[in-house]
């Protein structure tokens, strides 16, 4: 059995070399344009958890001017650090272990030919839209590519890489453990249990991403009526659209207001209206903001009198559709609560008949 195993790890050792020693030139570089990424993705996050941490403070005061500067200090550790990786990617100075291995899965992809026809990844492509990168925005593209398409094949590659490796790992550790004489249960939960921790190391960032995309959106279809309400009472009250949105967009530091703040960046950057709403709507997924999108940039280019009235409209819709979604909502919860009280209210009838029959028994 040992000898076949043998066999077994060689014939995949031998595949994993080959796969990885195939001339692609292209498929290592996007490999390494999507390390790049995520360590910019990461210190991007640090970023704004940093600039919400001291604009909240700066504004109720809850930390000591010394417990500020520390974190502030870590924080800017951790931002330098993302930044020097990312740096060394770009550069073509860095190429690890853990990128030979997404290069054996992006390599497996490219044989197998496996491109966006399929579900999985015309959902991850869209998670990857939508889950709050900046530099994977649909307009933006890289050799002719989507960057949103580059970062999912990164991901699936490096997932199927893991499972692999993952398999090879197991099977390998299995064979050490029956050569040291351990009883078959012992050799099968270490084989297994490398098999699906190397599994979750490349399924965990593929979660991750899909996991983000989805809070994201259900946070921004949650907060975004409120956001339109406070525009359109702003601009009915007579208030620049403009400026309406941009008093709007600090009231929070949930994500639709973050993206409205980043908008109102932009073209405080000299970015035309109509170009950094176009921005915010490819960022963010909601028909009412697209609705509100479209409004904005009409009454810029071909003027709109009815703005407030239209803005009015927008509002009224949204709300009505958060009340249908939290009634959507309140149903699955309860239809999910019914099993469990179900079992409950079972074993309070078992503690009460059981005991009476008991007694009449007796």
């Amino acid at each position: 059995m040992v000898l076949l195993l043998v066999l077994f790890v060689a014939v995949l050792i031998i595949f994993f070399v080959i796969e990885v020693g195939k001339d692609n030139r292209a498929g290592a570089a996007e490999v390494v344009i999507a390390k790049a990424w995520n360590n910019r993705f990461l210190r991007q996050d640090v970023e704004t958890q940093k600039e919400i941490y001291l604009r909240k403070n700066e504004k109720y005061h809850e930390d000591s001017e010394k417990k500020v500067l520390k974190k502030v200090k870590e924080w800017d550790k951790q931002i330098a650090g993302y930044q020097k990786k990312e740096s060394e990617y770009l550069s073509g100075r860095s190429f690890s272990i853990e990128d030979v291995i997404s290069l054996f899965g992006y390599q497996l992809l490219v044989d197998f030919k496996v491109n966006a026809d399929s579900e999985m990844f015309r959902n991850l492509v869209s998670c990857c839209e939508h889950a709050g990168y900046l530099e994977l925005e649909r307009g933006q593209e890289t050799g002719g590519k989507k960057n949103s398409f580059i970062y999912a094949y990164y991901l699936i590659a490096s997932m199927v890489s893991y499972t692999f490796v993952g398999v090879l790992l197991g099977i390998i550790m299995s064979m050490v453990m029956i050569c040291a004489g351990a009883e078959m249960s012992v050799v099968m939960i270490l084989g297994v249990g490398t098999f699906i921790g190397m599994f979750l190391i490349g399924y965990l960032p593929f979660d991750g991403l899909q996991n983000r995309a989805k809070k994201r959106q259900e946070s921004i279809d949650r907060d975004f009526p409120n956001v339109i309400s406070q525009i359109a009472l702003l601009v009915m009250a007579g208030m620049n659209i403009v400026k309406a949105m941009e008093q709007t967009a600090y009231g929070d530091d949930s994500v639709i207001y973050l993206e409205l703040q980043k908008t109102m960046k932009e073209i405080n950057q000299s970015v035309s209206v109509e170009a950094a709403l176009s921005h915010l709507q490819q960022r963010c997924s909601n028909k009412f903001l697209d609705k509100m999108v479209s409004v904005v940039s009409k009454s810029f280019s071909a003027g709109n009198a009815n703005l407030a009235d239209n803005l009015r409209t927008i509002n009224a819709e949204s709300w009505l559709e958060k009340k249908h979604s939290a009634r959507r909502m309140g149903e699955t919860i309860q239809n999910k609560l019914f099993v469990p009280t179900m079992l409950m209210f079972g074993g309070i009838l078992v503690v009460v008949i059981v005991p009476a029959i008991s007694s009449f028994n007796m």
